[in-house]
């Protein structure tokens, strides 16, 4: 082979990589920084894991790392907490005149009437990884009309329908892990806590659209209130952050 045909090819393949390096380059996504207003500690409510706002009482739902639902008012008070408990809450969300909760060791969804906290019923998930590494978050989907459970390492949103029976996998590879995720107004939101930032996401594919950067160590829930304001708690902290509404990125 002639030396000029030896460069040649060495040009082409470096051309060649190139192209294939752009071709897998992350997309840029719109990020803006979001700071909270002000705070609440939660004296009585353990390692609050995640909160979800009920529009109907105009309450609040927070769950605890030690298997506790609690109902509360808009500022944390406890109203009432569930009587039957699981081990390991980490996410909650309303449908229709229930409360769903996600209980992350065991591997479980427990389902509870909302008028009266008392337990309904008990899904089991599937999960193969470690013990403290799956089920970080629960939300349900609207728009595709099914439950999202999201694992927290590796990160991966998973459809369930009703009844909870896997429907479709979908890898996210934005964020070290995920601790909350919330569908609304036709998007669904995603809480990193090890990266402090919440992910705009399409609720049809979970293509991250935005990025907000907040001011929170160790956020762990997320939940919009009627006027569009965000509630996030962090359970090391013990504490309720304030945000107003999510800023427009330009």
């Amino acid at each position: 082979m002639t030396s000029n045909k030896l460069t040649y090819r060495m040009i082409f393949a470096a051309l060649s990589l190139s192209v294939l390096l752009v071709s897998f380059k992350k997309k840029e996504i719109p990020t803006t920084k979001f700071k909270f207003e002000h705070f609440k500690l939660l004296k009585k409510i353990p390692e609050p894991s995640d909160i979800v706002y009920d529009k109907e009482t105009g309450h609040t739902f927070i769950v605890s790392d030690h298997g506790k639902l609690f109902e509360c008012d808009t500022l944390g008070n406890i109203i009432r907490k569930a009587p039957e408990e699981g081990m390991d809450f980490e996410g909650v969300e309303i449908l229709d005149s229930f409360v769903y909760v996600s209980d992350e060791t065991p591997r479980k969804v427990y389902q509870y009437r909302k008028s009266d906290l008392s337990l309904v019923n008990v899904f089991s998930v599937t999960w193969q990884g470690a013990l403290n590494k799956a089920y970080e978050s629960l939300t349900y989907n609207a728009t595709k009309k099914c439950f999202l459970l999201v694992s927290q390492q590796p990160v991966a949103v998973v459809e369930y329908d009703k009844d909870f029976k896997e429907i479709k996998k979908y890898p996210f590879r934005l964020a070290r892990d995920i601790s909350s995720a919330r569908w609304h107004n036709g998007f669904v939101y995603l809480l990193s806590g090890k990266d402090e930032c919440i992910f705009k996401c399409d609720p049809n594919t979970y293509e991250a659209l935005e990025k907000y950067n907040i001011n929170v160590l160790n956020p762990e829930g997320l939940a919009f209130d009627a006027h569009e304001n965000i509630l996030i708690t962090s359970d090391d902290l013990q504490r309720l952050y304030f945000f107003n509404n999510l800023p427009i990125i330009k």
